[in-house]
């Protein structure tokens, strides 16, 4: 069995009805999603990623409900997932899931709290260290793609504005505080500017988002890299003219009620409302604006490192994937390999499989690219080792 799924540049805009659509809710937007084929109206660019299914024997499913919780990244996806997954089954099993950034997401899952977790970060060794007591491998599962958007609020401005890594870099040290700084200028002369202060707004949780946007710049910023700050979760902002907000939603909003801030979240965050994003400079020198192509492509410029690594991360590709949007991630499944219940082990690995083989095709309405085949091989391969008493729950 074979789903092909249409990625393509650009913004989504209009699909067709599959055979099964499901309808969900989310930031007060309907979304309507086709779990067959996706295309959009508004093609620049496409590409076809074929989703190779391996099968297996129809599962049984224990009527339960899961708790999970982590990164507000991609929560908008999960809950388009526990949507699609309830319907799959029936209505047997539902998940709850709790947008409460990634670092929440990893202690949970670690403590027992949550049954599963989603984190744009893998969790660090120094924090799984904390509890090596329980004996159980830890397996990070990448699950999706997704663009970390530059976003802004700026009176008058509706033109998608060039900026660098540097650039971006120095906003958020407050190296940069106007918007009509001569860096910015130059990357923009036909745009006026104003000579408004800058009010940077980062997540103040610990955020998947966070370590994706700061490993961007360890990678692109002489200026990041001598503050010592490294990358992760959470890190040292400016305490003077800055922002912090709770989540995504939380950035996204603090955007939209600010004038002059700028923010930084998943692609659906800006899109939801209706935030202009940055065309963000890829090592190619070519300007991109988040898309389903652009993230597509930084993923298969890491092709071989992923398969060594799949936590590898995929920002600032090299200047060979000229179409790529430099700050592209991957987000992650975190589930304890060595399930003590049977019947929600089982269930676990099954909405695992099904995201993986079937939920694919939900994410590209909601700007998140399938993942490539390689990877889903990938995925399989690890879903395939959860297990009680030493007994897989899947064959891959």
């Amino acid at each position: 069995m074979v789903i092909v799924i249409a990625i393509v540049a650009g913004i989504y805009i209009a699909y067709p009805p599959g055979t099964n659509t499901v309808t969900s809710t989310i930031n007060n937007t309907v979304v309507q999603t086709s779990i067959n084929t996706v295309t959009s109206t508004n093609t620049v660019t496409s590409t076809t990623t074929s989703v190779s299914i391996s099968t297996t024997a129809t599962p049984t499913y224990q009527p339960l409900t899961l708790q999970s919780g982590g990164s507000t990244f991609v929560n908008p996806i999960m809950q388009v997932w526990a949507s699609g997954f309830k319907d799959y089954t029936s209505g047997a099993v539902q998940d709850n899931y709790q947008a409460l950034g990634s670092s929440a997401g990893i202690t949970g899952v670690l403590k027992g709290v949550f049954d599963y977790a989603g984190s744009d970060a893998p969790p660090s060794s120094s924090v799984t260290a904390n509890y090596t007591a329980k004996n159980e491998p830890l397996l990070v599962i990448p699950e999706t793609l997704g663009a970390v958007a530059i976003f802004y609020n700026v009176p008058g401005v509706t033109a998608s504005l060039n900026l660098t890594g540097p650039i971006i870099a120095k906003i958020y040290l407050e190296k940069i505080t106007m918007w009509n700084d001569p860096a910015i200028q130059a990357l923009n002369p036909k745009v006026n500017l104003p000579a408004n202060t800058i009010i940077p707004v980062h997540r103040s949780d610990g955020s998947g988002t966070t370590y994706a946007l700061t490993n961007y710049f360890t990678k692109v910023s002489t200026d990041w890299n001598a503050t010592g700050n490294g990358f992760g979760t959470t890190v040292s902002w400016p305490a003077a003219g800055e922002l912090g907000a709770k989540g995504s939603a939380g950035v996204a909003a603090d955007v939209s009620q600010n004038p002059n801030a700028i923010g930084y979240a998943d692609s659906y965050y800006a899109f939801s409302n209706k935030l202009t994003m940055a065309a963000v400079q890829n090592a190619a020198g070519v300007f991109e604006v988040p898309s389903l192509a652009g993230v597509t492509a930084a993923a298969a410029a890491f092709t071989a490192q992923v398969q060594a690594n799949p936590t590898t991360p995929i920002t600032n590709p090299p200047a060979s994937a000229n179409t790529a949007y430099p700050i592209s991630t991957y987000t992650y499944l975190l589930v304890y390999q060595n399930q003590s219940n049977q019947g929600k082990g089982n269930d676990i690995a099954q909405l695992f499989w099904w995201i993986v083989t079937h939920g694919q095709a939900y994410g590209p309405p909601l700007y998140y690219p399938a993942l490539p085949s390689t990877v889903v091989t990938i995925d399989e391969n690890l879903i395939a080792k959860m297990n009680y008493n030493g007994t897989p729950f899947i064959q891959a």
